[in-house]
C-alpha cells in the first residue's frame, strides 16, 4: 500500500463532502439500486425514468 500526504485543509473538506453526499437522497437511491441488483431485481427503461 502506497502513502500519499494531503494538506489538512484539504483532508478537512474531503470529510465535510463525504458526509454529505452520505446524507443526499441521490446517494441513498444509489445504494438501494445497488442492493436491488445484487438481489437480482430486474430493471426497465419504465422503472428508470426513461
Amino acid at each position: 500500500m502506497e502513502t500519499i500526504t494531503i494538506p489538512k485543509e484539504k483532508f478537512e473538506q474531503m470529510i465535510i463532502e463525504i458526509s454529505f453526499l452520505r446524507n443526499s437522497a441521490v446517494y441513498n437511491r444509489l445504494l438501494n439500486f445497488e442492493y436491488n441488483i445484487l438481489k437480482g431485481k430486474k430493471y426497465s427503461r419504465k422503472d428508470l425514468g426513461f
